[in-house]
């Protein structure tokens, strides 16, 4: 299936406004970026389709470099809070249809939400809680997190209870918490039907509860570790 490409309007590149940048145009998406900083411009100049140096507190120049074409916008800016809450509003009278803000503060997030964010983001916060999932959950750096409702994504290998059966048979969703996305076998890639059966070296992709997968994962820990033995 082909991606939908959309046009992302980038105010602010810091680390995270210029990460984002770089990732979007390698999904092939179309890119304006804007920050006061010409050291930052230049940085992102040659990867984004247009780079703009310019105060985002003027209206006028938002709109002359594409403001309004924009389908979605990112307020990335990092400690300005007045020019983060301006420029969202500034943004939110444009029209854009989806608008993200990044927020320092709890405070600074409702400000953002009643001048017209769709969405506030905390990247710091969010990293820090991430990394230290990572820390006590080990496992979890190879899952990507699904926000707001306790689901992951990830690869795991079958348990041996699972082998020979298919996933009818297992009742799998409802025994695991979890559907298989994709299964991997002798380097193939197979979307799996009811009747599929899981086989021992299989790789499955899976998506579901990480509390559920968590479990999962406690198996085949011990199972590995009393191979060992």
């Amino acid at each position: 299936m082909a991606r939908e490409t959309k046009m992302y309007f980038v105010v602010g590149l810091g680390r995270f406004g210029l990460s984002l940048c770089e990732r979007l145009v390698a999904l092939e998406q179309r890119v304006v970026a804007v920050d006061m900083d010409p050291d930052k411009v230049a940085e992102v100049a040659d990867t984004v389709d247009y780079a703009a140096e310019l105060d985002a507190s003027d209206e006028e120049a938002l709109i002359k470099v594409g403001a309004k074409e924009a389908d979605v916008a990112v307020v990335a800016i990092g400690e300005n809070v007045e020019a983060s809450i301006l420029t969202t509003a500034i943004l939110k009278g444009l029209g854009i249809d989806r608008l993200v803000s990044r927020a320092q503060t709890a405070l600074h997030a409702r400000v953002l939400a009643r001048v017209g964010a769709d969405r506030v983001i905390f990247p710091e916060k969010d990293m820090g809680v991430r990394l230290a999932e990572q820390f006590v959950n080990p496992w979890l750096s190879n899952f990507s997190q699904i926000p707001g409702n306790g689901y992951i994504v990830g690869e795991l290998r079958p348990l041996p209870d699972m082998v020979g059966k298919s996933l009818i048979e297992l009742n799998f969703r409802s025994s695991y918490g979890a559907s298989i996305l994709l299964l991997e076998r002798d380097d193939a890639k197979m979307m799996p039907g009811p009747d599929s059966v899981i086989r021992e070296g299989d790789k499955l992709m899976l998506v579901g509860d990480r509390e559920r997968l968590a479990d999962w994962v406690d198996k085949l820990e011990k199972i590995n570790s009393e191979r060992e033995v």
